[in-house]
């Protein structure tokens, strides 16, 4: 699947039943074509957080058969409650989230994939473009101590979106 759109995978997701998945840059519409392709093309099941505005008709019933889940940003707090309920309520459960939360270029990320890594006591992936070299890369783990600061500054240095100019 991946070789149709002109993308590679490197590396492999860690062993770990339950995660939060963080995946940067996040720059154009194309990175859910690109995350797709890599479900698809590795045979996984990810839960991925969205804006409920992209939940309408006729995307919403394929958005949700992908694992989609419409985030209302107005209300945090139940966004966090929301998710923590996925990681208790399954055996195996993995939840990517953009935290950029937007498209555009950021200067800092949104830290709610901490609170919630932290909450529900389990691990973040991390997962980066580098359109450069058209790789998808199944990076590495996030390391206890790491704060969205360092992670941001971290994948700002090895990835590279669709859109350089977002980065």
């Amino acid at each position: 699947m991946m070789k149709l759109i002109g993308y590679k995978i490197e590396g492999r997701f860690a062993n770990e039943p339950k995660m939060i998945i963080i995946g940067s840059p996040h720059t154009s519409n194309w990175d859910l074509f690109l995350a797709v392709g890599l479900m698809l093309s590795l045979s996984v099941r990810i839960n991925f957080m969205m804006k409920k505005e992209a939940f309408f008709f006729p995307f919403k019933s394929l958005f949700m058969a992908l694992g989609g889940i419409p985030v209302d940003r107005s209300s945090p707090q139940q966004v966090i409650k929301s998710v923590i309920g996925g990681f208790q309520s399954h055996e195996r459960y993995w939840v990517a989230i953009l935290p950029e939360g937007t498209r555009d270029s950021v200067t800092q990320w949104k830290s709610g994939f901490i609170r919630i890594a932290k909450s529900a006591d389990v691990p973040i992936f991390i997962i980066g473009v580098d359109s450069k070299t058209k790789t998808i890369h199944l990076d590495r783990l996030a390391l206890d101590n790491e704060t969205a600061d360092d992670l941001r500054e971290y994948s700002s240095k090895r990835f590279s979106g669709i859109i350089p100019k977002n980065n």
